[in-house]
């Protein structure tokens, strides 16, 4: 999950001819859109029988591929890797219907007011819509590689669509990596001061969610259906290796132990940025740019041990 950025007084404005005149604009379902990246998206790059799955990542809500992969994707594809990803979940904005009433889920004020200033916020549609646009995106990589399965990681509101995936295609996953992944939902505390116009309202940071990353920040707050039903059964499937990264000092996930497992199945691992690193203060938005976190990213992609202390 990643700032947007937009004055008080054009969100209010934007938020009040959304609301009033019911000028959001009325679009459908998007399709999957695959950004140039450096490292990632070369369709020709094919496994290799010591790397035999290609790397797919999801990045989170109100951020992109490009935004969020710049330093991982070329570190995995000097790594011997083939790398792919695509920005998805562009929010369905709601139309007024026949009574005047919206037919769709209020998206929230940030998704809105930045599609009226004209531009494209990624990430913020509901968990079950991202994880479709993503599931088209993984079979397009396994057809073109001619691979079986893929090596998912996912930053924030990613993990969540991959463990979404994972329920509905277990077959198509090697292994997971998530990195500041809200697993029993998050209470955003941070979010009020980051984004202060909600904080002056009286928003708590649930609340803020819901308003800044859309329909992703509301499905992912302690107690949502969406994670009751992922986690019903176990936070993770056997047969598929997990590996859920963290960070101490992260202020949007919170409390910060909600990004690791609870009961880790036997060959999961849960790891602490700050493992062999007690002093490193990473924040949310740093979790894919920090070298260590990087490090800890490759490390659990390989199936190796964890980096060595600082």
């Amino acid at each position: 999950m990643s700032r947007v950025r937009f004055s008080a007084a054009a969100v209010f404005f934007c938020a009040l001819v959304a609301i009033i005149t019911g000028q959001a604009p009325v679009v459908g379902a998007y399709p999957v859109e695959v950004p140039p990246l450096p490292g990632a998206n070369d369709f020709s790059c094919r496994p290799t029988p010591d790397k035999p799955y290609p790397v797919v990542l999801a990045h989170g809500a109100a951020t992109d591929a490009q935004r969020s992969f710049g330093a991982l994707a070329p570190a995995l594809r000097r790594a011997g890797y083939c790398v792919f990803a695509a920005d998805i979940g562009r929010v369905p904005f709601p139309a007024p219907g026949t009574s005047g009433a919206a037919d769709r889920g209020w998206p929230g004020l940030g998704p809105v007011a930045a599609a009226l200033q004209g531009n494209v916020i990624y990430g913020v549609a509901d968990i079950a819509s991202q994880t479709t646009e993503l599931s088209t995106f993984v079979s397009t990589v396994r057809n073109d590689t001619g691979a079986a399965k893929v090596i998912m990681v996912g930053h924030s509101t990613g993990g969540t669509e991959i463990r979404e995936l994972v329920r509905r295609r277990p077959d198509v996953v090697a292994s997971v990596v998530t990195v500041g992944t809200p697993y029993r939902g998050s209470t955003f505390e941070g979010l009020p001061s980051m984004f202060p116009f909600y904080g002056a309202l009286g928003m708590d940071g649930q609340q803020t969610a819901a308003q800044v990353f859309g329909p992703a920040g509301a499905e992912q707050v302690p107690g949502a259906p969406t994670l009751t039903a992922l986690n019903a059964g176990g936070e993770t499937p056997p047969g598929i290796r997990y590996t859920a990264i963290a960070s101490r000092t992260d202020e949007v996930i919170t409390p910060p132990e909600t990004a690791l497992l609870s009961a880790p199945r036997p060959g999961d691992r849960n790891s602490w940025v700050q493992d062999g690193c007690p002093n490193l203060a990473v924040g949310h938005d740093e979790l894919l740019s920090a070298p260590r976190v990087i490090a800890d990213i490759l490390a659990a992609v390989e199936d190796a041990p964890p980096p060595p202390p600082c």
